[in-house]
């Protein structure tokens, strides 16, 4: 097993640097479900109480079922950005497909997020590109569903390459031939 390719410093190129933003991508994540309660607590309420007794009026578009979506979805794509972070150091493969597939993850997490938020604000609640039965289609079910179906077709490439080579370490070869670990 080679240093370089472990990561032995905190450059740009080695697997230390890539966890730690990936870490920090799924704690933001995480964040994300605080302020889809905010989003939660003011579309129940009606509004926005600044001390108690003054509330200030709006009704945030959505439906409650949707902000405690956006309440919750968040810190599952969080704690899967976090897993992935913490399991590439323990299967065989090179620096350059573990770090295709950390940036896929991690893409694909925030366009969940982004999913949970814009479809709060999509007549179909960001399910179709164009109208459907639910409703009809706007600038917010594009940017609801668009990315999420990218990175979500993306993330089931990557999540299959990486469970395949942690149960069958070295059977899918790839570009480089180099490793993050060696098989046993």
């Amino acid at each position: 097993m080679e240093s370089s390719t472990i990561n032995a410093g905190s450059g740009s190129g080695n697997l230390t640097s890539l966890r730690r933003i990936m870490i920090g991508n799924g704690v933001l994540m995480i964040f994300m479900t605080a302020v889809g309660g905010v989003g939660l607590w003011m579309y129940i309420l009606g509004g926005f109480e600044i001390v108690p007794g003054y509330m200030v009026h709006f009704q945030l578009p959505g439906t409650e079922g949707g902000w405690q979506r956006a309440h919750t979805g968040p810190a599952m794509n969080g704690i899967m950005v976090m897993a992935v972070a913490f399991a590439l150091p323990m299967v065989q493969m090179s620096f350059k497909l573990a770090r295709r597939i950390g940036w896929v993850v991690m893409l694909d997490g925030w366009a969940n997020v982004g999913f949970y938020f814009f479809g709060n604000f999509s007549p179909n609640r960001g399910l179709a590109f164009g109208n459907s039965d639910i409703g009809p289609s706007n600038i917010f079910s594009i940017l609801a569903l668009g990315p999420a179906y990218l990175f979500g077709v993306l993330l089931m490439i990557a999540l299959a390459i990486l469970g395949w080579k942690a149960i069958f370490p070295g059977q899918l070869s790839d570009e480089s031939g180099s490793s993050l670990v060696s098989a046993e």
